[in-house]
């Protein structure tokens, strides 16, 4: 360990320098039609069972809007645009992002159905919301809810 940048950090010895760790960092989607939400439930751990949002991980040669559109097609086989950023959110629980990116999109095309990790899917009405899993998911849903979440 060496201190580099105000911080102790890893020291590599070989080439005398110090050794940064990336954050892992996710995109989840947001998409409302007729008043409804479009969940998606887990099919594996964290969170088997519970509903979240579509969402998954950028990777490294990857803007964070195209993992967006990919995560959500693989998840939910909808064609997606995305429309708006809505959030940056730090890790605050178990899931495995340290940095979540949250969008609001619109559908282009595509039927939806349960693809990667998503076991099912469905629309929800406000006051009819499954039992959720995640932050970013638990906070975006409470606030469009309450009619606080600009689409």
């Amino acid at each position: 360990m060496l201190r580099h940048s105000g911080r102790l950090r890893p020291y590599c010895h070989a080439c005398q320098t110090p050794v940064y760790f990336d954050p892992k960092v996710a995109v989840v989607v947001f998409i409302q039609r007729d008043d409804r939400v479009l969940l998606i439930q887990r099919a594996v751990d964290p969170g088997k069972g519970k509903w979240a949002l579509p969402a998954g991980f950028v990777d490294h040669d990857e803007a964070p809007e195209a993992a967006a559109i990919r995560e959500t097609f693989e998840e939910t086989q909808l064609k997606v645009r995305i429309d708006k950023l809505l959030a940056v959110y730090p890790k605050r629980d178990e899931g495995l992002a340290d940095i979540i990116i949250a969008y609001g999109a619109s559908i282009i095309d595509g039927t939806a159905k349960a693809g990667d990790d998503a076991a099912s899917l469905g629309w929800f009405e406000r006051e009819n919301l499954p039992p959720l899993v995640f932050y970013p998911s638990i906070t975006l849903t409470k606030a469009w809810r309450e009619g606080a979440l600009m689409l």
